[in-house]
């Protein structure tokens, strides 16, 4: 194995050192903002707010568009952004966006965004102009328009699948092309390469593993197939509460899937 890629083996976590130095009560425990919806859509922002809760976030708010008042009023701590004649976010909301990200330590935008022009100029204005951590799943990722190169060169959190991983190989010109049968070490290799020049911090889940690579440095995870929204979600919460690790962090979400 190469000195750039480490295997997570069930029962022996690499990076056990977090797992047992969690914070000990909600206010050191981080504030996590989730943004999503649109129009009689929020699943995945209501599965996120669940598995936020879960992986232990201290504080959670949750933005919506306006048009989710009626359905979505119950959710806790939820606040409400302008929406369009459509029922997604309007181009006037990324303010709103933008002050409560003030008061957060990440944010996880969590899909249900759909494809609507005027939603998608909110999101690459807010990925462009934004301070926090942010962490996208496979749902926002289809919602963005920044281009997937451009994407990678971002201080961001990705979390997707190797479909994506794929389009982001045609994206960045590799001449090895990644498909579904790919081994391990050969995708180890493209991942180390991908990640080595770029900004972006990448979960990927497989068939049968979750691969983590930061900076050109790798872990791989043997795990049941988990839920993008429920992963996503965890991911944001371990990195809110261990910033300068990424790759620790990432790892030791993985560890919770492990089979």
């Amino acid at each position: 194995m190469s000195d750039f890629w480490q295997k997570q083996e069930k029962d022996k976590p690499l990076f056990g050192n977090l797992l047992w130095s969690r914070p000990e009560n909600k206010k050191s425990a981080g504030k996590l903002l989730i943004i999503g919806g649109q129009a009689g859509e929020f699943a995945h922002v209501a599965g996120a707010y669940e598995a936020a809760s879960k992986a232990g976030a201290g504080s959670i708010r949750v933005l919506l568009p306006e048009s989710l008042r009626k359905i979505a009023q119950a959710l806790p701590e939820v606040e409400f952004a302008p929406a369009n004649q459509s029922g997604s976010f309007a181009r006037t909301a990324l303010s709103e966006w933008f002050d409560l990200t003030e008061w957060a330590d990440h944010v996880l935008l969590a899909g249900d965004f759909g494809k609507n022009s005027e939603t998608t100029t909110i999101i690459d204005g807010f990925l462009l102009k934004g301070s926090k951590h942010i962490t996208l799943n496979l749902n926002t990722l289809a919602s963005t328009g920044i281009g997937l190169e451009q994407l990678m060169k971002m201080p961001v959190n990705l979390v997707m699948d190797r479909a994506k991983l794929q389009k982001i190989g045609i994206a960045l010109g590799l001449t090895t092309p990644i498909k579904s049968t790919t081994p391990m070490n050969q995708l180890a290799d493209i991942l180390h390469q991908i990640s080595m020049g770029n900004q972006a911090n990448l979960v990927i889940q497989d068939d049968q593993n979750i691969w983590v690579a930061v900076g050109g440095n790798l872990t791989s995870t043997q795990s049941e197939r988990i839920d993008n929204t429920h992963l996503s979600a965890t991911c944001a919460v371990w990195l809110m509460q261990n910033p300068t690790k990424p790759l620790e962090a990432l790892t030791t979400t993985t560890s919770l899937f492990m089979h």
